[in-house]
């Protein structure tokens, strides 16, 4: 279970009430604040004194000569380490410095051609025949899968089922 919480007995107030008598008893007490003048001129609510000007002004010229400071002393940095920095580069080529003009762009004059064009090439390769650069020739996809089709496309049964080169290498023609 908990622990039962201890609560103060009925004379617990009797030694701070004790304490504060003797402190009045000894005249220790601390001397009143004088009440403010409420006269015309210091409405009450008010400050009695108003802010020192000249102690403003010095404030506010201390914050303005401690940025301008700072400024001056981080531009002063940058431009040690710029040329120091700049000190160490060697000096550009002319090739370098030279102004570069860019091609102007390549358009279409008539794209709407240049797609039909485009699209029947690309039907005359997938529906003619032609031969190819390197001995081989190009048939029609049609064609291709009219031949294809009905047989294995497993690579080992197409080896099997075709004859062997002779001992030279040459192939069979």
């Amino acid at each position: 279970m908990s622990d039962p919480i201890t609560r103060p007995g009925p004379f617990a107030l009797l030694s701070a009430v004790a304490a504060a008598g003797l402190l009045r008893l000894s005249g220790l007490k601390p001397a009143a604040p004088p009440e403010p003048d409420h006269g015309p001129h210091n409405p009450e609510g008010f400050e009695e004194e108003d802010v020192d000007v000249r102690r403003t002004a010095f404030v506010v010229a201390g914050l303005a000569a401690s940025v301008a400071t700072a400024i001056a002393a981080v531009g002063l940095m940058m431009h040690l380490f710029g040329a120091w920095h700049v000190a160490g580069t060697p000096r550009l080529t002319p090739q370098q410095t030279a102004k570069v003009q860019p091609p102007p762009p390549n358009l279409q004059g008539a794209p709407y051609e240049d797609l039909a064009r485009q699209e029947t090439r690309d039907t005359m390769q997938t529906t003619t025949y032609a031969p190819l650069p390197d001995g081989r020739a190009r048939i029609p996809v049609a064609r291709a899968m009219q031949l294809i089709a009905g047989q294995s496309l497993d690579p080992s049964a197409l080896n099997s089922l075709a004859p062997l080169p002779p001992e030279g290498g040459a192939p069979v023609r």
